[in-house]
């Protein structure tokens, strides 16, 4: 689904052959979400079958005919449904996360706020195994007779735990911000967890 939000996202703010929709989501995100040319192609013929885009073709002396993609009504409320579900099971997804992240500027507040707890449920599941991990494997690294050494194994997953640290709290403090810019509201109970209980992760 990303790759749809993507084409989508680019073709709302204008026209574009497909080659430039290709190159400006490659410079939006800086080569973080792989899209392919068959499956942009594939999915704008899709788009312009259920009257989300329309086609017009421009002819180019000596050259191929050029395609130009403009987004329609049905596109634009199209875009704004794909972006607005993110079932729990992408929330692990980098793909599918970082799109949306990437054009939060299409979704009211709350959507994103809704966006981004998921992710945070997600990491907070990920620290707690990646945690347990790493005491299995210093305990291992520890204990008598061992005779191969963790010690690269280990690297790996502290690397791996420093950065999903780094995007938990990442995450946290940008919520943080976006709530004290909103009206008094009551918090949920997760809110209330990741802005009091949870910064030690």
């Amino acid at each position: 689904m990303y790759s749809e939000i993507l084409i989508l996202a680019m073709l709302r703010q204008g026209p574009r052959h497909g080659y430039e929709i290709k190159k400006e989501i490659e410079r939006a995100l800086g080569g973080m979400v792989p899209l392919n040319n068959k499956t942009l192609y594939l999915t704008l013929k899709r788009f312009e079958e259920m009257g989300a885009v329309t086609r017009q073709v421009i002819p180019q002396e000596g050259k191929p005919n050029r395609h130009l993609y403009q987004l329609t009504e049905r596109g634009i409320e199209l875009l704004q449904a794909s972006l607005r579900d993110f079932p729990a099971e992408h929330a692990g997804n980098d793909a599918e996360f970082f799109t949306r992240v990437a054009f939060f500027e299409f979704l009211g507040p709350p959507e994103r706020e809704a966006i981004l707890n998921k992710r945070l449920v997600y990491l907070e599941g990920c620290l707690d195994y990646l945690q347990r991990m790493q005491q299995m494997a210093n305990e291992g690294d520890c204990a008598p007779g061992t005779s191969i050494s963790m010690s690269n194994a280990q690297r790996v997953l502290t690397f791996h735990l420093q950065r999903v640290r780094h995007e938990y709290q990442w995450i946290a403090t940008w919520l943080e911000e976006m709530q004290a810019n909103q009206p008094c509201r009551h918090k949920t109970s997760h809110e209330e967890d990741h802005t009091t209980g949870k910064g030690n992760i």
